[in-house]
């Protein structure tokens, strides 16, 4: 996954996202506040503030950052449906997608509201690059892992077409009205509080 100048500037934001250990560590220790592993439309910050009813104005991002999770397979139920995971026996195989903390449980029940159903959520150890604080002049990075959920498919894998990357792109969705109503409705949302679709 990379910054592209169509993207929105918040998910700019959130592909750049690094933190340091401490920054980790504070966002960690947040009762209750398990990580999520996010690989499809929630990777947008708009789009997930929307689902799990953030203030439009919290700037997510700062809890957003880009991680891979190994041993996962992106595919589609049809070429304009969003990505869903299914686990495969190569631990080489990796989706991209973000890690998102902070979130509290009415949060995450409500991401649960969203993605269950066909799927199931899963237990995951997600792969994040951390910004070493000790040397501020320096771009000098350690991987670490995170447990963290992510919902999986659990269906048959028969019928389902596979995604020929290892990050969903999200450039037709960009374009869809659904997301344009999405937009819109957090910026109604941010001048009157109203939030509703015209």
């Amino acid at each position: 996954m990379e910054c592209k100048p169509w993207y929105p500037a918040d998910f700019n934001q959130a592909l750049l996202n690094t933190f340091t250990e401490e920054t980790l560590t504070e966002l960690l220790g947040r009762p209750n506040c398990a990580p999520r592993f996010v690989y499809g439309v929630l990777m947008l910050p708009t789009v997930l503030k929307y689902f799990i009813r953030e203030d439009p104005a919290t700037d997510i991002t700062k809890r957003m950052i880009r991680a891979c999770v190994s041993g996962y397979m992106l595919y589609q139920i049809s070429p304009k449906s969003p990505p869903v995971v299914v686990q495969t026996s190569n631990p080489h195989d990796t989706v991209q997608g973000m890690l998102v903390l902070g979130l509290d449980v009415d949060q995450r029940n409500l991401i649960y509201d969203f993605e269950g159903g066909l799927m199931n959520l899963v237990d995951v150890r997600a792969q994040i690059c951390l910004k070493d604080s000790s040397l501020p002049c320096h771009d000098i990075c350690s991987g670490r892992m995170i447990d963290a959920g992510m919902f999986a498919w659990h269906g048959s894998k028969e019928g389902l077409i596979p995604v020929e990357s290892t990050a969903w792109s999200l450039d037709w969705f960009l374009k869809e009205k659904f997301y344009e109503n999405i937009v819109n409705s957090q910026h109604r949302n941010m001048l009157d509080g109203s939030g509703l679709f015209l």
